[in-house]
């Protein structure tokens, strides 16, 4: 360890490992997604402010990458759904999308449809899940049971449509494996209605004058920023740059979607990250009503008609969509045979975490907590 940190930061339940380093130990709370810990950050500490950081990951490195390599195109597609266990189902939908883009197949529509309900669907149960930090660090037991009731519930909701409680697996090359009856539907409405009154809650604590004391002006990041570490998605939008994969041509602007206002400010710090998670919830869940809507006028078959064996042509292949912290890219490298020779995964909490060791530096020890809370990440897809 260079003689340059002076305090190991753990992050996570897990208690911290051995070192000669004076640790501190930093939990958001048992329904954040850092929980399972595996991350540590070394630290320079001066008069109760960060001087430097190195965030250490890779304790969890499963090698998903060399694992795509010897799974047949149908079957990376499950494996896929397990590097971001807090949005399952974007993760299948990515890998599904690229080989699709590679094979030059086109969907039909209300396979499309529902990918889109079941998309938007993921976005609020993951942004719930990292936001459960703010009712933990203002002790509001109210709203923290309310959100764990939610997330408790999405899962529910997913066994009911999958038979599955964390991992969906119902993506198919060209199709999805389960339909969208009226009756989950209703159920979904009743989540939907009971994750927008949490949002609701988190945004009247996050406006709180004692919340603005421990957010506002935190882990500050600017436009510049988003480039430099490749940032997008609610960090990215939260410095006031309207970045968004899903209004591109083809995606969800090609449904005739039209997406709520999101009535969050753009100063780049913890405030505005967390603010906007928070309305983005109800941005999504608008949306999902409006999928819910345009469903019984959408008819056709949930599959595609594919060979046995599935091969792509040879070839590269690039396709993204806008996960929950922003763009998921997959990278398809093609022999021709009926496995990838490499499918890389770009994962969005890769670069945020890349830009909190930048910003840490200048941060009060007392704040790393929420600064770290705003640029959350999942073990999968971080170390994937």
């Amino acid at each position: 360890m260079p003689d340059d940190f002076n305090r190991l930061l753990t992050v996570g339940s897990l208690p911290p490992p051995p070192s000669d380093l004076t640790a501190a130990h930093i939990d958001l709370g048992p329904d954040h997604p850092t929980r399972p810990g595996l991350v540590t950050i070394p630290v320079h500490v001066e008069d109760g402010r960060l001087t430097r950081a190195k965030v250490e990951i890779g304790y969890l490195h499963r090698g998903a990458e060399k694992l795509f390599e010897v799974r047949d195109y149908r079957q990376l597609i499950m494996l896929a759904s397990r590097h971001d266990w807090q949005a399952p189902f974007v993760g299948e939908l990515g890998a599904a999308v690229v080989v699709e883009r590679a094979l030059g197949l086109v969907c039909p529509p209300r396979v499309t449809w529902i990918r889109t309900l079941l998309m938007e669907f993921s976005r609020i149960s993951s942004h719930l899940a990292f936001l459960s930090w703010l009712p933990y660090a203002d002790d509001d037991v109210a709203t923290a049971r309310s959100l764990h009731t939610c997330l408790a519930s999405a899962h529910v909701l997913w066994e009911e449509l999958s038979g599955n409680r964390v991992h969906p697996m119902i993506t198919r090359i060209g199709g999805i494996s389960v339909d969208v009856e009226s009756a989950w539907s209703d159920h979904l409405e009743e989540w939907l209605e009971a994750a927008t009154a949490v949002a609701e809650s988190l945004r009247t604590l996050i406006r709180s004058p004692q919340m603005r004391r421990r957010t506002a002006g935190i882990a500050v990041l600017r436009p510049d920023d988003v480039d430099a570490f490749g940032l997008s998605g609610p960090v990215a939008r939260a410095t006031g740059l309207q970045i968004d994969d899903r209004w591109r041509p083809g995606h969800l602007a090609h449904h005739g979607l039209v997406p709520a206002p999101v009535d969050a400010p753009t100063d780049g710090d913890a405030h505005s990250r967390f603010s906007w998670l928070i309305g983005e919830i109800g941005q999504s869940a608008d949306l999902c009503r409006q999928v819910m809507r345009a469903l019984p006028g959408v008819n056709g078959p949930l599959e595609t008609h594919l060979p046995t064996v599935v091969r792509t042509p040879r070839g590269t292949t690039w396709s993204a969509l806008e996960a929950p912290w922003g763009q998921a890219g997959y990278l398809l490298v093609s022999n021709g045979g009926s496995t990838p020779g490499r499918l890389a995964l770009r994962t969005p909490t890769f670069a945020d975490v890349a830009a909190l060791e930048h910003i840490l530096p200048g941060t009060r020890l007392d704040d790393v907590p929420a600064a770290i809370a705003s640029l959350g990440w999942t073990l999968g897809d971080l170390d994937k």
